[in-house]
C-alpha cells in the first residue's frame, strides 16, 4: 500500500508529539512492507529517504500573520507536491494528521479522488477553546477534516467521545488507534548521564516532561512541590521542556529554589537517560487526548504520576504501572508523588509492570497493522 502522509512536522522539525508519531508509524509501515510518502514542512524543498520513507519537505509563507494563514499557505504548498508526485506513482490514500494539514490533505482528496484518513491528535475546544473568531475558524477546519474524511482515528478512548460529540462523526467512521512507543530504541539507548547537571547523588529525580503551558499542568506541579518536599526533602525536581519556560522557573524558584531545575528543550537521547535515571515521570495534564510520556517513561521501567484525565486513563493503572491524580489538584499530587518516593521497591515494581504492559499493548507493529485495517476500510468506502 502507498499511503501519504500530510502533517506539518515531522523530524527533525518537532512542536510536539505528532512529528514521532508520524515518524514511528510511517517508519514501522515501511518494514512492513508498504511504501509510505510523507509531505511535511522544510525551510526549502528537499527529499531525502530515511528508514524506508520518502520524505518531501516544502516550505509556506515568510508573511503569513498568524498559524492559520501559515498553515493555509502550507496546505497549497503540499498539494501542489502531491499531485506531481501523484503522476509519477499513484498514492492509494491520503492520511492527515491534526488540523493543520487539513487544507492540503482535503485538496488533495478532492483532486485526486483519493479517500482519506483523519487522526485527530487534540481539539482546539480543549485545548484553548473557542472563544474568539480565530479559535473559531481552527474549529471549523477541525470539523472540516472529519466531515470530509472517510474514516477518522482518535489516539484516546475517552478522546474519541470528545471527537465524536464535539464535531458529529458518526459511529461507524470513528476508530480508536493509540500512540505508540518505540521500545527498540529504548532498549539499545546506554544510560550515559552527567547526573550532576540534574541533582546530587542523593537526590531523586522527579521528572517533569512537556511544553510548558497550562495544557500540561506545570503549575500545579510547582504548587505541590514544597509540599512535597516537606515529606520527601531528598526529592529534585526536573522540568523538561519549552515554552513560557522562564514564567514558571520564576514562580518554582522562589517557592523551592535550587531544588528544581528547569534545563529547557533536551535531546531525545539526553531525555532517554533522564527517564532512565528519574524515581518517577509527573504527568499533570489538565488536557490529554493521550499522552506519550507514560508509554516512554514506561519504556524505561518508570513509573508514572499522572492525572485521571483523558489517555492517562489507558495509560496508566493506578497502583499497578503508575499512580493516578485528580486533575488540577496539587494536593493529590502530594499525596502520590510522596506514596512513590516513600517506597522505592513498589515504585520499582510498578516500574517494571508497566513495561510489560506497553510491551503487550502499545507496540508500533500493532499500532501500524490496525491502521491499515483503517486503511482497507477507507478504500472499500
Amino acid at each position: 500500500m502507498r499511503p501519504l502522509f500530510i502533517t506539518w512536522e515531522y523530524p527533525p522539525y518537532k512542536a510536539g508529539g505528532i512529528a514521532a508519531h508520524c515518524e514511528d508509524l510511517a517508519t514501522t509501515m515501511a518494514a512492513q512492507g508498504h511504501e509510505p510518502v510523507v509531505i511535511t514542512y522544510g525551510d526549502e524543498r528537499t527529499c531525502e529517504v530515511r528508514d524506508g520513507v520518502q520524505i518531501q519537505r516544502v516550505p509556506s509563507t515568510d508573511f503569513a500573520t498568524n498559524t492559520l494563514s501559515w498553515a493555509m499557505h502550507l496546505g497549497h504548498e503540499m498539494e501542489k507536491k502531491a499531485i506531481e508526485l501523484h503522476k509519477q506513482n499513484n498514492f492509494d490514500l491520503v492520511h492527515a494528521h491534526d488540523w493543520m494539514a487539513v487544507s492540503g490533505a482535503t485538496g488533495i482528496k478532492k483532486t485526486l479522488d483519493l479517500p482519506m484518513v483523519f487522526t485527530v491528535h487534540s481539539t482546539q475546544k480543549g485545548r484553548d477553546g473557542i472563544g474568539s473568531e480565530y479559535q473559531k475558524t481552527i474549529h471549523d477546519l477541525e470539523w472540516y477534516g472529519t466531515y470530509e474524511a472517510d474514516e477518522v482515528i482518535t489516539v484516546g478512548r475517552e478522546f474519541s467521545e470528545e471527537v465524536k460529540h464535539t464535531y458529529e462523526v458518526p459511529e461507524n467512521k470513528i476508530n480508536y488507534i493509540p500512540n505508540g512507543v518505540d521500545l527498540e530504541r529504548f532498549d539499545s539507548h546506554s544510560k550515559d548521564l552527567n547526573r550532576r547537571n540534574y541533582a546530587l547523588d542523593w537526590e531523586n529525580i522527579v521528572l517533569f516532561v512537556g511544553r510548558m503551558y497550562p495544557q500540561k499542568g506545570p503549575g500545579h506541579l510547582i504548587e505541590a512541590m514544597p509540599h512535597i518536599l516537606d515529606q520527601q526533602p531528598e526529592a529534585k525536581f526536573v522540568m523538561c521542556g519549552s515554552g513560557a519556560t522562564e514564567h514558571y522557573k520564576s514562580i518554582a524558584k522562589s517557592q523551592v529554589g535550587d531544588k528544581v531545575h528547569f534545563p529547557g528543550y533536551v535531546s531525545d537521547n539526553e531525555l532517554m537517560s533522564l527517564m532512565k535515571e528519574a524515581a518517577m515521570t509527573v504527568a499533570p495534564s489538565v488536557y490529554e487526548p493521550f499522552g506519550i510520556v507514560p508509554l516512554e517513561a514506561a519504556a524505561s521501567e518508570t513509573m508514572t504520576v499522572g492525572s485521571y484525565t483523558g489517555g492517562m486513563k489507558d495509560t496508566i493503572v493506578h497502583e499497578y504501572t503508575g499512580l493516578h491524580t485528580y486533575p488540577a489538584d496539587p494536593g493529590s499530587i502530594t499525596d502520590q508523588v510522596s506514596r512513590g518516593l516513600e517506597d522505592p521497591g513498589w515504585a520499582d515494581w510498578m516500574g517494571d509492570n508497566a513495561r510489560e504492559r506497553v510491551e503487550d499493548n502499545f507496540r508500533w507493529e500493532q499500532i501500524s497493522a490496525w491502521t491499515t485495517g483503517i486503511y482497507n476500510q477507507a478504500l472499500e468506502e
